[in-house]
Parts: C-alpha cells; structure tokens; sequence
C-alpha cells in the first residue's frame, strides 16, 4: 500500500496531445512550483491519448485536442465531463517566409510535391485540415499529394526536414517550431471549432483541473501560441 507521501512524491499523472507538448511542460513547472509536485507527463495524439486512457492507463487528467474524443471518452464511462481550457488557430506552414493570398493558390505552389498534415480520420489537427481543404474544393484534388502523419508534429517534421513544402498545423506550432512559418490562415468557419479539453479521470487530478484554469496557466498557453478556449473569450 503507498504512503500518502509516496503518492505526492509521484505527482499527478497527465497524457497530453501532442501539439500541448511545450506549453504543458511549461504549465508542469509552474504547477510543481506552485505545489511542490512534479506532474509525469505522456504525449501522443489525440485519439492515441483517448483509446489509451479508456483502455486503463494510468492517467489522472486527459488534455486533449478535440472535443469529439472528449465526448467519446464521456459516452465510455470513462469520465463524467470535460473542459474546455483553450483554443487554436489552423494554418498552412512552410520553412518559407512567402504568404498565399488564397488558399486555392495552394495548387500551384505545391506543383507535384507533397502535403503534410495529420492523420484525417484519427487526429483532430488532421480532420480540421480536411474539413478546412473540402471547404475551399482542394481535397479531392490534393489528396493523392497528401502525407499524413502520426500526429500534427510529426507532420510538421516533414516540412522541417524539407521533406515536404508546406504542412497543416496550428497557430501554436510556430511557437515551439521556429524554423516554420504561417504562409495562410484557415478561415474558423472551414472547420469545426478547434476547442482543447480537459477531462478528470481520477481524484488526484482535481487540483491541476482548477490549476488549469488560473489566470497563470491561461498566461503560459497564450505565450505557447494558444488562445482562450471558446467559451472563456
């Protein structure tokens, strides 16, 4: 049986999103100290995060990309509710500082090469990006060009490396990818709301939830990139 010291020197346990990565190791240091308790933390996407917590792992608090696995999570019994704690911005990168006009130039400056973004059936960043391309008629023709990846960074590594001329992310990526620049903003009405949730999934994550929500760890996600969730605005 573990001591109650035992337990707080664990620290909570938070399975984040994979875009959260740098501004929840951030909000970790802030948290530790704060409360003198260091939070473990495990990145991977979204629906990765979600399937794993149903599935028993060992979190205490899930931060997730997307309300819809919120919901999932919610319909699995897993957890009760969740909370919106911030929101984001879609954008087409590239490793050039050149800006499209339009999003349908997109056809020409990409020539024959490739598109990278997240996985569109799975990953949150990469249904927005979908949605976003269906929205200005280029899915259909684009898609045989696309490479989607794992997740929202590891599509974005693809345009760091040169492997690719522009990817799909988040307004927050150029934050902690600096050698990657916003050539276009997706309109907020091409894709569904880009809403990040938080849910509970066990008593000892109680007091980084309302942590979540102080005006401290609202400050650390705007300067990661991030904008107040919907409902906060």
């Amino acid at each position: 049986m573990f001591s109650v010291q035992a337990l707080q020197a664990e620290g909570v346990t938070i399975f984040a999103a994979a875009s959260l990565r740098e501004a929840t190791e951030a909000l970790s240091e802030q948290y530790h100290a704060l409360t003198d308790e260091q939070p473990v933390l495990v990145f991977a996407s979204t629906s990765t995060v979600a399937r794993q917590v149903s599935q028993g792992a060992p979190a205490d608090v899930a931060l997730l990309a997307d309300q819809d696995w919120a919901d999932w999570l919610i319909g699995q019994g897993v957890v009760s509710e969740s909370t919106p704690f911030a929101g984001n911005r879609l954008v087409l990168v590239s490793a050039s500082t050149h800006s499209l006009r339009q999003v349908t130039d997109l056809t020409d400056v990409l020539g024959g090469r490739v598109l990278a973004m997240a996985q569109a059936e799975a990953v949150p960043a990469g249904r927005y990006g979908k949605a976003a391309l269906e929205y200005s008629g280029l899915w259909e023709e684009l898609s045989p060009q696309i490479v989607q990846a794992a997740n929202v960074r590891a599509a974005l590594r693809f345009v760091e490396r040169g492997e690719a001329p522009f990817g799909i992310g988040y307004a927050s990526d150029l934050v902690a990818l600096p050698d990657l620049h916003e050539v276009y903003s997706f309109a907020p009405d091409s894709h569904p709301p880009i809403v990040y949730v938080a849910a509970q999934t066990t008593p000892e994550g109680a007091e980084f939830m309302t942590f979540l929500q102080s005006d401290s760890a609202q400050e650390i996600l705007q300067t990661w990139g991030f904008s107040p969730a919907p409902d906060q605005r």
